[in-house]
């Protein structure tokens, strides 16, 4: 196995640090195994090729779309006049959670569903385009591209306007999609983007499982393998980052917070707040408020 070559972030954005930049290659020759701290969206736009991910290989051909988070080493081999777009940006700084991506299962199966599947085990399922829905994101990334690169004022407002849109139109693509490869990862982005639009509720496993359409069990398993938690853990975190949120943001007092999160009793709703995220929700909303 090759050295693992680590890519700093100045050499992909540059000196202005922008979380976000577009390269397109006509020609895009094998490349060592490295590993990032950046996320990257890559779109294979003619000819073939093999990427490696996590050790695990997967041939790619025109009109595949991966996405792969930070610190999972990836390469380029046997490579054939292979073009692609890379679209790299920073999530934590970009912030897609901020809008209603989560309700789009196509963007929960893309962005969370398939990256986490592909680093646990062997999976070599992935969103392809068709010839024209590979035209339009074309359209999209060349006028991304052309904004960064061009650097006139407004260009970063710009090329995030545009990538946003990006990532809503792959989204819907993959919803749409009815190859049988992108079967799994829809049904458990489905489950996500239901919880996501309905954390406030009372969730029952078996509504999910079938959401999902699947067991029980085989929801409980295909569940804790993406996400690393089981649902009912995962509805009470995702609770939580939605009380942050209102804290941050509302005028909101700690009670109708934890109702409009989906608790029934704002003493549990403390505990939990506080074990998740070391504070007290008086004292986050005291410290951390943007309401003055």
């Amino acid at each position: 196995m090759s050295e693992l070559v680590t890519v700093d972030c100045k050499h992909v954005f540059g000196d202005t640090g922008f979380p976000l930049d577009v390269s397109s290659w006509i020609d895009h020759g094998d490349y060592p195994r490295h590993i990032h701290d950046f996320s990257e969206i890559a779109i294979i736009m003619e000819g073939s090729g093999t990427t490696e991910v996590d050790g695990q290989l997967f041939h790619c051909h025109t009109g595949d779309v991966f996405v792969l988070h930070g610190n999972r080493p990836h390469a380029y081999l046997d490579t054939d006049h292979l073009g692609i777009i890379n679209i790299t940006y920073n999530p934590q700084i970009i912030g897609l959670d901020q809008f209603d991506s989560g309700l789009l299962p196509g963007y929960q199966a893309l962005f969370v569903v398939e990256p986490a599947l592909r680093s646990r085990s062997p999976y070599n399922r992935h969103l392809t385009l068709s010839l024209d829905q590979l035209i339009k994101v074309k359209a999209l990334t060349d006028l991304m591209e052309k904004e960064l690169h061009a650097r006139q004022p407004g260009c970063q407002l710009m090329a995030v306007g545009h990538f946003m849109i990006l990532v809503t139109l792959l989204s819907r693509y993959y919803s749409e999609s009815e190859a049988p490869d992108t079967r799994k990862a829809l049904q458990l982005g489905k489950a996500l983007s239901y919880l996501e639009k309905h954390f406030m509720e009372e969730v029952q496993i078996e509504n999910l499982a079938k959401i999902s359409g699947m067991s029980r069990r085989s929801f409980f398993r295909a569940f804790s393998e993406v996400t690393g938690q089981t649902p009912l853990a995962y509805l009470m975190r995702l609770r939580i980052m939605k009380a942050v949120e209102m804290l941050e943001m509302t005028d909101k007092n700690i009670t109708e917070t934890a109702f409009d999160c989906g608790f029934q009793d704002s003493n549990y709703f403390s505990r939990q707040f506080k074990k998740i995220m070391g504070h007290t929700p008086s004292d986050f909303q005291k410290k951390y408020s943007r309401i003055k």
